[in-house]
Formats: structure tokens, sequence, C-alpha cells
């Protein structure tokens, strides 16, 4: 790959990091609309003499879903370089879909699919189009998350190289394509999972393999991710990593990250130097603001001194079998509920205090959809939330 062309799409890998994969919570009914703004900077790939390029970015992010993982998301960036010897004006756009049902015992297939583009300007002019998308498998449970996901990709790209300063400008177009598979297996508490990844991509440039760690950690809302990766690429061996964390503040959001960025297999993007952003963000409209409240999922039945004894109830999906309830009062550890009539419900001492709660339906994560004051924790499910006052 060109080396210009390297300094150029290595801010892409974190542009997406930004755009659709943080676990800002959303509105209680699935729905939100947030404005974002902030900066970022992107060092050279290693070996590639020059100065870093950074830039302005702002843009709109969008989302709806349903508490088993399925909607659609979107995104819209743009950034204004402020060297523009370094680094071009840039505009991105994302849309992502997915679609889980339930199988059995902790178990759930899908359907995921991405679409995106990017444009750059001057001094390195690059456009680029793809979709990409397949068929995954999960398992979930208190303690233990897995996942397979296979993956399909087509694009385009157009390059405008200037191989001499004052000679013309040649343009490169390549059709895009790759296919592959990724796996995840993740273990430990809702606050904190780590695990390993793998991954193996064929492409128009060749073969890519990768192998990582992960370490996901959680506090109140807050979330943060940390990982370390081998590749091996058609240019080489190459180690990548870096932290992304996103800090939900009420109705505003802080979303960042700080590392070496990743090879894209599908726009043979090539790993970047040292990178680092962040955006601050403001929702807009969130489902909740919009519809009538929903009756709650728990019944205050006595008051304690600090603690209160509730009963919690819920209507999982026809034909389920075995409800569990689970929560931060309970440590997470799933707690059997009794069938009544269409209902199933149990009776617990709770203590005071905002607590978050859900529902695993047959081994699978559950919420009802109208569940009210719900929001998405850090692995992507949304949670219930209960206040226990005196």
């Amino acid at each position: 790959m060109n080396p210009f062309l390297s300094r150029l799409v290595l801010c892409f890998p974190a542009v997406g990091l930004l755009g659709l994969g943080g676990g800002i919570p959303l509105a209680g009914q699935g729905g939100d609309l947030s404005v974002e703004v902030g900066g970022s900077t992107f060092e050279p790939p290693a070996g590639v003499e020059g100065d870093a390029a950074r830039f302005l970015s702002a843009g709109l992010r969008g989302a709806r879903y349903s508490g088993n993982g399925s909607g659609i998301f979107a995104s819209f960036l743009a950034g204004k370089a402020l060297d523009e010897t370094n680094g071009g004006d840039f505009y991105s756009l994302d849309l992502e879909g997915a679609m889980w049902w339930g199988i059995n015992g902790g178990w759930s297939g899908g359907l995921e699919l991405k679409g995106f583009g990017f444009d750059v300007g001057e001094p390195f002019p690059y456009r680029a189009l793809g979709f990409e998308g397949g068929p995954g498998l999960r398992f979930s449970s208190p303690h233990l998350t897995a996942r397979v996901q296979g993956v399909a990709g087509a694009g385009w790209s157009r390059t405008e190289l200037v191989r001499y300063a004052d000679g013309p400008a040649t343009t490169v177009e390549d059709d895009l394509w790759r296919y592959g598979a990724t796996a995840e297996v993740l273990m430990g508490s809702r606050r904190l999972m780590g695990g390993v990844s793998a991954g193996v991509h064929e492409t128009l440039g060749g073969t890519y393999r990768s192998g990582g760690l992960r370490l996901l950690a959680a506090l109140g809302g807050a979330a943060m991710e940390v990982r370390l990766d081998a590749w091996q690429t058609p240019s080489g061996r190459e180690t990548t990593g870096g932290l992304a964390f996103v800090v939900p503040l009420d109705n505003w959001s802080l979303r960042g990250f700080l590392g070496r960025t990743e090879p894209d297999p599908l726009t043979l993007a090539e790993p970047g130097g040292g990178s680092g952003g962040i955006l601050f963000g403001r929702r807009l409209l969130g489902g909740d603001r919009y519809s009538a409240p929903s009756p709650p999922l728990h019944e205050v039945l006595e008051h304690l001194g600090e603690s209160a004894r509730v009963q919690v109830h819920v209507q999982p999906p026809v034909g389920t079998r075995e409800v569990h309830l689970l929560g931060d009062f309970t440590l997470w550890e799933p707690v059997a509920m009794r069938r009544e009539g269409r209902e199933w419900v149990v009776e617990l001492e709770i203590p005071e205090g905002t607590h978050h709660f859900g529902f695993l339906a047959d081994g699978v994560w559950f919420l009802p959809d109208d569940a009210p004051d719900a929001v998405p924790d850090e692995w992507g499910r949304r949670n219930a939330t209960l206040v226990i006052e005196r």
C-alpha cells in the first residue's frame, strides 16, 4: 500500500470505534439520537516518515434496538484536518443492522449486516464504499459469553496517487472483497470480564489472521475495554492494542480511545501508529420522552427499615419453560421464578438504592420491550431499573 494512503486510512478503524460500538445508555423505549463533537490525532504507521494528522470532528449517532440485541444503528461523522499537509478533510457514514433470536439453553442465533462509506479530500484523495456481514451463533450465561461470527463483504475504493511532486495524479480503483470468521470467549462477572478472540480472513490482498486478549470492565454506567492483538497480514506480523471507554453523564456522554489501530481486511488498511481521540455527545431525542409510562416490573410489598420486600413479575415469550431473575441485588446470580398464569413472579428482600436487573427466559437474556426506565449495560443488553426508598 502507498505510504501516504496508509497514513490516511489508519484513522478509519478509530472512527468506527467511536461511531457505533459504545455502550452509551439509550432511551428506555429503545431509541436514541445524539450529536457529538470532539477531536483526534493519528501518528503515521511504523516505518513511515511524517507528522501526526489532527482532526476536529462532529457527527450524529442514532439507534433503535430491542431487548435481545436486535436493532438498527447509524452514524455520520465529519472531520476537519488541522494541517492540510498531513491529512485531508473526511466524511464517514456507517449503517448497521442486527437480528437475533433465542434457540435454547442460553444459545441464540442471528444475522448482522453493515454498510459503510467514506470520502477523504486533498492531499490524499480516497473514497471507499463497502458492505459486509454474516450469520452468528452466541452463548450467554451470567459468567460466560461465547460468540462465533461469519463474515463476507465486498466494496470499492478509489485512490489518487502522486508519485512525483510535479507529476500528474494516477487514479487507482479496486474492487474489494473478503470472507472469513471471528470468534470470542469471555468469562467473569458483570463488572469484569476477560477472554480471548481469534479471526481469519481471505481478502483481495491475501490472508489475515489474528489472535488477541480482551478485558472489559464496568462501574456504574461507565464501561472500558482493553485489547491486545497479534496479526499476521500479507505485509508481515503486526501487534496492535488499545483502550476504549464510555462514560454516560445523564443526557451527555463521553467516549474515547487510545492505542494503535487494527488493520482492516476489507479496505486493506494497514495498522496505524499511535492514535487517540475523544467525543462529547448530547442526546437530542429518546423514545421514552414521547410515550406513556409503562407499568413497573416490581411491586413493593413491605418496607423493612433499610430494605424492602419486593415482588418482581414478568411475562416472558409464549412457550417459555423456566425464568430466572438476576440483578445487582442478587450479585448477578440467577434466582428461579415461579409461574402464576401468564406471569412469572418471585419475592426478594432488596436494600435501599437504585438497582438494575433482567431475566433469563430458557437461558436467554430477556427484558420486555416496554420495560420502564430501561438502559443498556456494558455488554449490549438492556436492564430494568428498580428504586427502593424509605
